[in-house]
């Protein structure tokens, strides 16, 4: 999985987006790895709570940063915009 994002225009959204996907990414992988074994030990399941725990933080601080960034609330404005219906003839 490749973790670039060219497109994204706000640099701080883009790291915390990347940390994001490398979490989630990590969580998953183990999970995976646990559930093709099975659980062995009681430390495999604290560890994937620890992995959920720090996906979980990282997808709320993305959120977060998407809600109180600037540059990242202006984009969100204008990708809602409905650009059909602004007629350029008045």
């Amino acid at each position: 999985m490749s973790a670039e994002f060219k497109n994204a225009v706000c640099t701080g959204y883009e790291s915390l987006l990347v940390a994001c996907q490398i979490a989630l990414e990590t969580w998953r992988k183990r999970r995976e790895e646990i559930a093709r074994v099975g659980p062995r030990r009681k430390e495999e399941g604290d560890q994937l709570l620890r992995l959920q725990a720090d996906y979980a933080k990282k997808y709320s601080r993305l959120e977060k940063h998407q809600d109180t960034c600037e540059l990242c609330c202006f984009v969100s404005k204008i990708g809602k915009q409905n650009f059909a219906s602004i007629s350029m003839l008045q």
